[in-house]
């Protein structure tokens, strides 16, 4: 929707989400690498990490070059779970053996490995996001509702008709995500079956994914004399693999020198196998990240009220969508039977009757 793209036009695009959102920041931007873009982010997003699109990338080092190869190798360096030390030896064994030393894009790109190198960006948290293609994807789903020739008005209601459907869809998962019963696939049968009950379901097939890939890591140090206590971990025939575990015994909280939790939000399969170990028989919260449980859209959260004072007409229209997404919920509950719908009926008019007399609202 910005005819201009300059630096001027990005700074105010941004500063304008910055309002819509009531002032927050994001902690994370991914782009395709824009000069006059990443200016923007760094004026109005100060504190966000900003990270190059892995796919631009790939395209890039296929066009400059000509080396599949380097393209290869390169994907690896980029995408693959390293330390720094080994990203900095496989960067080295990568641009010998490819020749592209002296390549100025090549050592352009270097000087940019804290916005593209997973080595460097662990710890910072991009939800698994790696490229642009859920913004693409966007723009494909909302070209089904919208075209060019439209005008204001008819762009905004169809607009709104996209919104609505990517709610619903939304709403179908959610669904699916709080009704049924998975088929349990590991031998930790307790966290598996506590995972479902807290995350979502994308998440939890992830969640225990992880689980099956305890069997891959050991403990073999343990060290409780101190708090936190410390638990040394090695992979399964590889002794000069090795992470560290940390968990606060009064707190219930872990973490791991591998950062996957902070990157990903999701426990990694080393904090994991120690839960195992200690015998848990559910997941601990500390380790469910609210955005990815299924519990994240039922309470209401006026944040913005505590801190600086919000017009009441949008203090309205959040506890209208969300009160909705509630009601889409009893909705599909209560019209399963005759019975239930009749009661449920009932009920909402006459809750609703004594509202509308309480604020003498017109019925």
């Amino acid at each position: 929707m910005v005819s201009c793209e300059s630096q001027e036009s990005y700074i105010w695009v941004l500063r304008q989400f910055l309002e819509c959102m009531q002032g927050k920041a994001p902690q994370s931007v991914i782009t395709d690498g824009d000069p006059a873009m990443r200016i923007a982010i760094r004026t109005v997003f100060p504190d966000a990490h900003h990270r190059l699109c892995a796919w631009h990338l790939l395209r890039n080092s296929t066009a400059n070059i000509s080396d599949p190869r380097f393209t290869q190798m390169f994907r690896h360096c980029m995408l693959a779970d390293m330390e720094i030390e080994e990203f900095e030896a496989y960067w080295e064994s990568m641009v010998n053996e490819c020749g592209v030393r002296e390549v100025e894009w090549v050592k352009d790109l270097y000087t940019k490995k804290h916005a593209w190198a997973t080595a460097y960006i662990c710890g910072r948290f991009f939800a698994g996001v790696r490229t642009t293609s859920r913004c693409e994807s966007l723009h494909a789903k909302l070209g089904r509702f919208v075209e060019s020739r439209y005008g204001v008005l008819e762009f905004v209601r169809n607009f709104q008709r996209c919104v609505d459907f990517l709610r619903d869809t939304e709403d179908e998962l959610d669904f699916r995500s709080w009704y049924g019963t998975p088929v349990l696939q590991t031998e930790f049968v307790e966290l598996e079956k506590s995972g479902w009950t807290m995350f979502t379901r994308e998440m939890f097939l992830r969640y225990r994914d992880s689980l099956k890939r305890c069997v891959r890591v050991r403990i073999c140090e343990f060290d409780d004399s101190d708090n936190p206590h410390a638990y040394t971990l090695q992979k399964y025939r590889r002794p000069e693999m090795n992470w560290k575990v940390y968990r606060d015994h009064i707190s219930n909280r872990f973490s791991c020198t591998c950062m996957r939790m902070e990157s990903f939000g999701i426990p990694c399969v080393h904090i994991l196998s120690v839960c195992v170990m200690l015998d848990l028989v559910e997941i601990p919260e500390s380790l469910v990240l609210r955005r990815w449980s299924k519990a994240a859209k039922l309470e209401i959260h006026n944040q913005c009220g505590e801190q600086h004072i919000v017009e009441p007409s949008v203090t309205y229209r959040t506890r209208l969508g969300a009160f909705s997404q509630l009601c889409k919920r009893l909705g599909r509950v209560a019209c399963m039977s005759d019975e239930d719908f009749k009661v449920y009926s009932n009920k909402l008019m006459s809750d609703a009757l004594f509202l509308e007399i309480k604020y003498g609202l017109d019925h």
